[in-house]
């Protein structure tokens, strides 16, 4: 016994013919825009890498004025968030540490108000500003102003 297979008429082959295209369409959409998110994603991680000290070039300054009186306890406080800010925004990635040796925190009294300085080692200037609105989640409603490259 033979069997005939009928074959697709006109109508249904057009039909059916620009469902597959958005399928095709989609799936290099998706693709293309998969693409996108990795280079972006690379990117972010190579800036953010240049930011951290250690690993650039540049020397830099923060200095974060704090409304607080200067008196030990807040000196001790202030400093410890700073340091935690800056070991958040590295430790972002896990396979980036920076480097200690290349970070000094320290504080000073400007009219009895705290402020404390952060000066930085090899980092990578051309990526400040990514830095700085890293910084800005971790500080808050804390102003700061970073001078890079620091003279």
């Amino acid at each position: 016994m033979v069997y005939v297979i009928p074959s697709k008429t006109a109508e249904e082959t057009r039909l059916r013919s620009p469902i597959l295209a958005e399928k095709r369409h989609r799936c290099t959409a998706a693709l293309s825009k998969g693409m996108i998110q990795l280079i972006s994603l690379l990117f972010l991680i190579t800036a953010t890498r240049a930011c951290v000290p250690g690993t650039g070039k540049d020397s830099a300054k923060i200095t974060i004025p704090f409304e607080v009186p200067y008196n030990e306890s807040n000196r001790t406080h202030y400093e410890n968030f700073v340091k935690e800010a800056l070991n958040k925004i590295a430790s972002e990635y896990g396979t980036l540490r920076h480097n200690n040796n290349y970070v000094r925190v320290t504080s000073r009294s400007v009219d009895g108000k705290l402020v404390v300085d952060v000066q930085v080692e090899k980092v990578g200037c051309k990526y400040k500003e990514i830095f700085a609105e890293k910084f800005k989640v971790q500080m808050g409603d804390h102003r700061f102003n970073i001078t890079c490259p620091a003279q």
